[in-house]
């Protein structure tokens, strides 16, 4: 438990477990000649590591799984947490790795929304709480220097859902985290004072003049909200990237997510030579 192995291990473990609870996959005729869920099974399960949920269209299915899950899990050695497992409606939502799954009622109907959780927003906080505490009274330039790889790492883990809202939430938090943090560093200055001298436009680009900047490297910290939200590409079903087969498909792929998640710096670099 908690080794680098450890996910690797629960996925052998737990294979099979979608033919034993009666999950079945047909060929679909879609260019890639992927695979996607008979309708008629009605079952869907999504796993990662030990962690998982299964989703059915009626309560009387969802506790059934129980019935199916414990002689397979028993088999392996593995019991079912009495405390993490229990059947609930998607309109009451449930979380998963870090994210609110929840269907809500809009103008257009009922919508499946994801977002990050409560939970994972206040371990967000606590982690940046706890850097403040550590850094306090330390230069700006290293303030940015132990914060930007936190912002940039929850940011990176939501930007796949409904997180625009969290992005602000988080960008407001900072800031005032930063406000007592520079009020500490230079007690006896006014607050005009500190304004001027940390505080700048994005070097990127922007009228955003709230911009926290080492008056010294001209290093910037980094906001969430600069972080584009961007959904997901899921992996076609059985594409394994050991598969020698597949090789342009996983070239394709990762090409792709290479080039999204490096957009941001590319402007930035251009921004900063002169470019638009």
């Amino acid at each position: 438990q908690g080794g680098l192995v450890s996910p690797l291990l629960a996925n052998i473990a737990l294979c099979g477990m979608e033919e034993e609870i009666g999950i079945v996959y047909k060929k679909t005729y879609k260019p890639n000649g992927g695979y996607a869920i008979d309708p008629k099974c009605k079952i869907g399960r999504v796993l990662y590591a030990d962690d998982f949920v299964i989703v059915t269209e009626t309560k009387e299915q969802a506790e059934s799984m129980y019935g199916k899950l414990t002689p397979y899990l028993q088999k392996r050695g593995i019991n079912l947490s009495q405390e993490k497992t229990r059947v609930t409606h998607i309109e009451d939502g449930f979380d998963f790795l870090g994210f609110s799954l929840r269907q809500y009622k809009t103008g257009q109907g009922k919508k499946l929304f994801i977002k990050p959780s409560k939970d994972s927003i206040q371990k967000a906080k606590n982690k940046i709480k706890d850097t403040f505490t550590m850094m306090r009274g330390r230069p700006v330039k290293e303030i940015i220097r132990v914060l930007n790889p936190i912002i940039r790492g929850y940011g990176q883990y939501w930007k796949h859902v409904v997180s625009k809202q969290t992005f602000s939430y988080m960008d407001h938090y900072v800031f005032s985290k930063l406000v007592k943090h520079l009020k500490h560093l230079h007690q006896k200055k006014s607050w005009k004072w500190i304004t001027k001298r940390y505080f700048r436009k994005p070097n990127h680009g922007g009228n955003d003049r709230w911009t926290l900047t080492c008056p010294l490297t001209n290093i910037q910290l980094l906001k969430m909200s600069w972080i584009k939200i961007e959904r997901h590409v899921m992996v076609a079903y059985k594409n394994s990237p050991d598969d020698p087969s597949l090789r342009e498909y996983w070239e394709k792929r990762d090409r792709k997510v290479f080039n999204s998640e490096n957009t941001f710096d590319r402007m930035k670099l251009a921004r900063k030579q002169g470019y638009r």
